[in-house]
């Protein structure tokens, strides 16, 4: 019966990957797997998916299943990302999002080594991706501004374009929707003690490692293809504050929600919820925004478009994470990875391997779909039992499966961001892709590594 049900599993996988290779709509597919998937682990078990919570209908049971993950989605991770989504669209609309950005590449003009420069780039990006979790945004703000800056120190305008699509390869922070649903779906922990006690070990490791092997790799390419630097006539002209139309202290705004959460951490007795932190945030923002610009009008209208994105963040990411986790719910129950697991479990090296099978799920899907959050969300949920099982932490599981799709994803030519960036700054996606193969996998090797190191020990 043990085959029976890890043939079952791995069809309904392979359905899954196949469906949405294929371009069909990762939502549907999801749901409609998900239906199948638990139909027939009722057939194939004899008992009610809901177990003791039964509704006294094993049929209905499977579509009560669709209700529950809907209605406890919507109220935990779902009312997070519709709230946060909304400010950080908010902060890419009033250009308060590039007057942060600005402010970071001010940083960097005093440093004379365009290589130098390139790899604190990649830093200073990879620590913004906590404040603008878009990496769309966040590439195209580095075009904007540190792409001119680069290419004027003599980086070639590939190397320069490539790290821009680079700064968001990893989705971190409390902000971030892949991590909402792990701390929330998942581990049942905030967003912020799983930013701090899974992310953050983890992460500064490989953003070190990365903008060091960036600075060797991209002027060894460099030099291989253009002969050394190069000095772009069409840099483009350098954006300043003021050509934003904003005061510069509107770069604070994007922060200052992180800033409420982690302030407040230490203090005993009150707790800050994002949902609080942000909601105080809209107050202020509008209410300086009224201050500044005295006009009603436009406080309506960017209220007016706020409710609009958060809906769009309803319909792009909480009906997929909603879905997923009945197809999440429907691997469970065909039991196939159960019994995976309890094969390993007294294999050397299992947790390793484990970690390393998860991700190449998650690493695939990024490099053929140009998006990692499809398997995280229908497979991140697996991570706590089968840690149990195989007796590690849950985090050697946890961390590789959520940060090296990201990373992945930056070499796809189908990533939102690749196609933006490489059309703004008017280079090839395949070009972008080839570049950004190595330092991205170097990327992933270092993950494993260091959260093997971290949480394996």
């Amino acid at each position: 019966m043990n085959l029976v049900y890890v043939l079952l599993t791995a069809l309904l996988v392979v359905a899954a990957v196949t469906m949405i290779l294929k371009k069909m709509d990762t939502r549907l597919t999801f749901l409609f797997l998900g239906v199948i998937g638990l139909a027939v682990a009722t057939i194939v078990t004899g008992t009610s998916v809901l177990g003791s919570s039964t509704t006294g209908s094993m049929v209905l049971d499977i579509f009560d299943v669709i209700r529950a993950k809907f209605v406890s989605t919507i109220q935990g991770t779902g009312i997070r990302l519709m709230m946060i989504g909304g400010y950080v669209m908010l902060m890419n609309h009033v250009k308060a999002a590039d007057v942060l950005a600005l402010g970071a590449g001010r940083l960097l003009k005093g440093i004379k080594n365009p290589y130098i420069v390139l790899a604190l780039v990649y830093v200073v990006g990879a620590v913004l991706k906590i404040f603008i979790t878009s990496q769309i945004a966040l590439g195209l703000l580095f075009v904007a501004t540190m792409l001119p800056i680069l290419t004027r120190l003599g980086v070639s305008k590939v190397s320069a374009t490539a790290v821009c699509v680079l700064v968001g390869g990893m989705d971190l922070g409390p902000n971030d929707s892949t991590g909402i649903f792990a701390s929330t779906d998942i581990l049942d922990v905030t967003p912020l003690e799983f930013f701090m006690n899974y992310e953050i070990i983890v992460a500064p490791i490989i953003i070190v490692c990365v903008a060091v092997f960036l600075a060797i790799y991209f002027r060894y390419m460099d030099k291989k293809e253009f002969g050394g630097l190069t000095f772009s006539e069409d840099a483009g002209k350098e954006t300043k504050v003021s050509d934003l139309g904003v005061p510069a202290f509107y770069g604070v705004f994007p922060l200052i929600p992180l800033i409420l959460v982690v302030a407040f951490s230490f203090v005993d007795g009150v707790k800050m919820d994002v949902i609080t932190a942000h909601i105080i945030c809209f107050f202020l923002f509008f209410f300086v925004d009224l201050l500044v610009k005295k006009d009603l009008g436009v406080i309506q209208d960017n209220l007016k478009q706020t409710w609009i994105w958060m809906g769009n963040y309803f319909n792009n990411i909480i009906v997929l994470i909603s879905v997923a986790s009945v197809f999440a719910e429907a691997v469970k129950m065909l039991k196939g990875i159960d019994v995976i697991a309890n094969a390993l479990a007294n294999m050397t090296g299992a947790s390793l391997i484990a970690a390393i099978a998860l991700s190449l799920v998650g690493i695939g899907t990024a490099l053929l779909t140009g998006s990692s959050n499809a398997p995280w969300f229908a497979f991140g949920p697996m991570a706590p039992p089968i840690a149990e099982t195989l007796g590690c932490d849950v985090g050697l599981l946890l961390v590789p499966m959520h940060l090296t799709g990201g990373l992945a994803r930056c070499c796809s030519p189908f990533l939102g961001a690749m196609i933006a960036v490489s059309g703004m700054a008017e280079i090839d996606a395949p070009t972008l892709c080839k570049r950004n193969a190595a330092p991205m996998t170097f990327a992933i090797i270092v993950c494993f590594i260091a959260s093997a190191f971290v949480f394996g020990l």
